[in-house]
């Protein structure tokens, strides 16, 4: 399965993530294990708490296994064909293949996102903790947006911990890819997304895991904005727009408005195929910020830069 990358995205410890300082040293000094079962047998041994054991794991994979870009340009063995007389033979032949992908993913250390999703559940269901693989949806940049597909295009995991379920991302935590180059940076904030926040990236497949989280369409996701992992990363918030779609009128301009952004903070924009950023005009007032693009270009896609990162990218009417 192909995984669309962010290539903006950047490295950002929440301050939640900085109670795993412990277990993140610790892993560091692991060897790159070429068997799943050393690797979890090893995890059970340094570690006596689930949160400490899936975190472990987690940024085990991210730190060790490579984003296998040959595969992701060029797919190849990447489909399984096998005959069953009953679901249970069914259920080991899927199973079994699951394993195959697993084990070459340890030996070569790379893989794509189903690899990195199956490694984790399989190391959790080696430390008995209960974890799941989600397929879903996911968008790169402003070209996405409206652009509904049918087919599935990522994999992500689900665990359950202290009887609640958290979702991560493996594969986006562990780096991005510029210039067609993939760089290995490791990105806390996909452990533990927030809850408020994971369909502003990510879209299961299963409606069941949309009803865990909250409530949206498809055609509602693909139709928001792109965020940044900048933004999404900080307690700023977009009150307006909503859409990914900005319209507007010869003569009119551009205004979004946002919510706990810091006057410190810097923000440029600039449009598709121009070549110099420029400063907004940036108004506050009761912790409100109103954002004003003047003489914006129509049929063109906007980024919006926070810290000189991208924080958000719209289709421009």
């Amino acid at each position: 399965m192909k995984q669309f990358i962010f290539f903006f995205l950047i490295i950002s410890y929440s301050t939640f993530s900085q109670s795993f300082d412990r277990v993140d040293r610790i892993v560091l000094e692991y060897p790159k294990f070429s068997k799943i079962e050393n690797l979890a047998s090893k995890i059970d041994a340094d570690f006596s708490s689930d949160e400490e054991k899936v975190r472990a794991a987690f940024f085990w994979l991210a730190k060790n296994i490579r984003y296998d870009l040959k595969q992701y340009y060029n797919p190849t063995g990447r489909s399984f064909k096998f005959s069953y007389r009953n679901q249970l033979e069914k259920e080991q032949k899927i199973e079994a293949a699951k394993n195959k992908i697993i084990s070459n993913t340890f030996k070569t250390k790379k893989g794509l996102c189903e690899e990195y999703a199956q490694s984790f559940k399989k190391i959790c269901t080696l430390l008995n903790i209960e974890a799941a693989v989600i397929k879903g949806y996911t968008r790169n940049s402003a070209d996405d947006i409206g652009k509904v597909v049918s087919e599935t295009n990522h994999a992500w995991n689900a665990v359950k911990l202290n009887n609640k379920w958290i979702i991560l991302d493996a594969t986006w935590a562990a780096g991005y890819l510029m210039n067609g180059k993939w760089t290995r940076k490791f990105n806390s904030y996909f452990y533990d997304i927030p809850k408020d926040k994971i369909f502003k990236t990510h879209l299961p497949e299963d409606s069941i895991w949309i009803l865990r989280f909250g409530r949206i369409t498809k055609s509602e996701f693909y139709n928001q904005p792109i965020y940044g992992q900048e933004f999404l990363d900080s307690a700023i918030e977009l009150l307006s727009p909503k859409s990914g779609f900005i319209s507007i009128k010869k003569g009119k301009n551009i205004v979004l408005k946002f919510k706990n952004l810091s006057e410190k903070a810097s923000l440029l924009y600039h449009f598709k195929n121009y070549k110099y950023a420029k400063r907004p005009i940036l108004k506050s007032e009761n912790n409100i910020t109103t954002l004003t693009i003047l003489n914006p270009i129509r049929n063109s896609e906007l980024y919006l830069f926070l810290n000189n990162k991208t924080a958000l990218q719209f289709k421009v009417l």
